[in-house]
């Protein structure tokens, strides 16, 4: 990892130096040859204001990341909202009368949200009420959820403001709600807070566990029957979904992580006495900020995201060596050769990083390698092109031209001109 880290009198000065560093990172990725996305992001266990993470997107990635193309909205999955399930939950309308109580039913054998949708009950998972339980640092919350949502924990962790929690075992929920998982729900539950994703607001006609092993509740109301603690965005946002930003349609891809730009701002400074004085003499907390490169993530999302089927294909900027010169005769002495290291030494002194593969093998093993380690150009030099005065110059992925032997330089150099960036 390359890290920086800013320190601003002003949290606009802060601001600025965050911009700078989100722009630098920017054109390190072009100059790379990268195709990079700057989504917003979890501040994670660093925290902070906000954050941005700098993606590749690349189906071996272990990161999703959400975007909009009618628009600039782009988020890590961790952190991306939409405008709501593309399914709108069950609700009541104004001027209806009032939803019937809450009636419990046996659902003998009924574990998951999907086995209710099955015959002979048939309620949509859209209509159910998922009811996860947690143990937060020594205590048991209850999580509600649709039943054809996820749980983003990124977002349970910020809205729980605690990084100490996971799923609460069977037998601690069986002490704690007297039901197995399957049958659990927060109808008359009071004891423990209880968190509601969003979505849930409003809903009725809802179907949710009974806390009894084996039964369920239809006709649930959120509002009357269940006492929320809290309201969050607690779930994933989910490809289809409308954009927050425009409405259009949200798409999900996979994406390597290369960069993480952090606004700190005084979580640190303050609790560690990182003062300065102002301009009037008083003591202030210095606002900050945190920028971390990969500098190996960038080599591999290189990788990925610029290769075919014959090998890599690096960029110019960032190729270990720009030339491969590939002479098909090794023998010491001949013209091959002879000509090889002569243009070998011309380039050298050009400033151009290149390599001869001075290796005794057949011609099609050479070229295949070159292919394969993903060397930009290829001068190759042949006895039969030799012969009329001319060596083959390739440039990797695309045609193979014949140029003139004096000319082999300058064509090289023409070409790293033309695909250098500046």
């Amino acid at each position: 990892m390359k890290d920086a880290y800013s320190f601003d009198a002003t949290d606009e000065a802060a601001q600025l130096s965050y911009q700078k560093m989100s722009d630098a990172y920017t054109r390190v990725f072009q100059r790379c040859g990268l195709k990079v996305k700057a989504v917003e992001a979890d501040t994670g266990l660093i925290g902070g204001k906000f954050s941005h993470e700098f993606m590749v997107p690349a189906e071996t990635g272990e990161n999703e990341v959400v975007f909009c193309e009618s628009s600039s909205y782009a988020a890590d999955l961790e952190k991306a909202v939409s405008r709501g399930p593309a399914t709108a939950a069950p609700t009541q309308p104004p001027a209806a009368t009032a939803p019937p109580p809450p009636e419990k039913f046996p659902t003998p054998g009924v574990l998951t949200i999907e086995a209710l949708t099955k015959p002979p009950f048939h309620v949509a998972a859209a209509a159910q009420v998922k009811t996860l339980v947690y143990l937060v640092e020594s205590r048991i919350v209850l999580i509600l959820l649709r039943g054809d949502d996820q749980l983003n924990e990124a977002k349970l962790s910020g809205v729980l403001g605690a990084t100490n929690y996971r799923p609460a075992t069977p037998e601690e929920i069986f002490a704690a709600l007297g039901a197995h998982p399957g049958s659990l729900g927060a109808v008359g539950v009071t004891q423990v807070p209880v968190y509601a994703d969003s979505a849930l607001r409003g809903a009725t006609g809802m179907t949710t566990g009974a806390n009894e092993d084996g039964f369920h509740f239809h006709h649930v109301s959120m509002a009357r029957d269940i006492s929320v603690t809290h309201w969050a965005d607690l779930r994933e946002a989910q490809a289809g979904e409308a954009c927050p930003a425009c409405g259009e349609p949200l798409k999900i891809q996979r994406a390597i992580e290369v960069g993480h730009v952090f606004k700190l701002g005084t979580k640190f400074s303050q609790p560690l006495n990182a003062l300065f004085l102002d301009e009037s003499g008083r003591q202030q907390p210095a606002v900050m900020g945190c920028y971390g490169l990969g500098i190996t993530r960038t080599w591999q999302a290189i990788i990925e995201q610029c290769h075919d089927q014959d090998g890599i294909i690096w960029p110019l900027s960032v190729a270990p060596y720009a030339v491969c010169l590939t002479p098909l005769s090794v023998k010491p002495g001949s013209p091959v050769r002879t000509l090889a290291e002569k243009l070998y030494a011309e380039l050298d002194a050009a400033g151009v990083e290149v390599i001869i593969d001075d290796r005794d093998e057949r011609p099609g093993v050479k070229f295949k390698d070159s292919e394969l380690i993903g060397f930009p150009i290829r001068v190759g030099v042949g006895e039969k092109s030799l012969a009329k005065g001319e060596v083959e110059l390739k440039i990797r992925g695309g045609a193979l031209t014949l140029v003139r032997a004096e000319e082999a330089v300058s064509k090289v150099l023409e070409v790293i001109q033309s695909q250098t960036t500046p």
